[in-house]
C-alpha cells in the first residue's frame, strides 16, 4: 500500500513493490506533469512568486539596418538571464502591447527589432 499525500500524490510504504510501487510512481509523474497550481492539483501561487522588472529601451538607440529596419543589443537587468524570463514588451508613450521580433544574443542580451526608430519600448521581464 502507499500514503497519499496532500494533492494526491502518493508516498510508497516501505517494503512497497511493483504491484502498488510502479502504478503510483507513473501516477505521481503524470500528476506532475499535468498540475496547474490551482489548489487543487497542486498548491497553488501566490501573486508573490512572480517577479516583474522593466528596463527601457530607448528611441534614440536604433541602429539601422536598411531597408526600414532596425534593431537595438539590450543587456538584462541586474542577474536575469535570458533562457529564465518571460518577456513582454509596450510602446512606452501608449502602453500599446507590442510583439516585435526578439533574437537572444547570448545568455544576458538580446537584440530586438523594429520597423519605427522614432518609439521607445518598455521591456517587462518576469520570472
Amino acid at each position: 500500500m502507499s500514503t497519499t499525500l496532500s494533492y494526491g500524490f502518493k508516498l510508497p510504504d516501505t517494503g512497497d513493490r511493483g504491484a502498488s510501487f510502479f502504478p503510483d510512481l507513473e501516477a505521481d509523474i503524470q500528476q506532475l506533469n499535468d498540475h496547474t497550481h490551482n489548489g487543487v492539483d497542486s498548491a497553488p501561487l501566490a501573486i508573490t512568486s512572480v517577479a516583474l522588472t522593466t528596463q527601457a529601451i530607448a528611441s534614440g538607440s536604433w541602429v539601422s539596418l536598411g531597408s526600414g529596419s532596425y534593431r537595438q543589443l539590450v543587456t538584462l537587468p541586474g542577474s536575469l538571464t535570458y533562457d529564465a524570463i518571460s518577456l513582454q514588451f509596450r510602446i512606452t508613450a501608449s502602453k500599446d502591447i507590442i510583439q516585435p521580433t526578439i533574437e537572444k544574443a547570448s545568455s544576458t542580451t538580446y537584440y530586438i527589432y523594429t520597423n519605427d526608430s522614432s518609439i521607445g519600448v518598455t521591456a517587462l521581464y518576469t520570472t
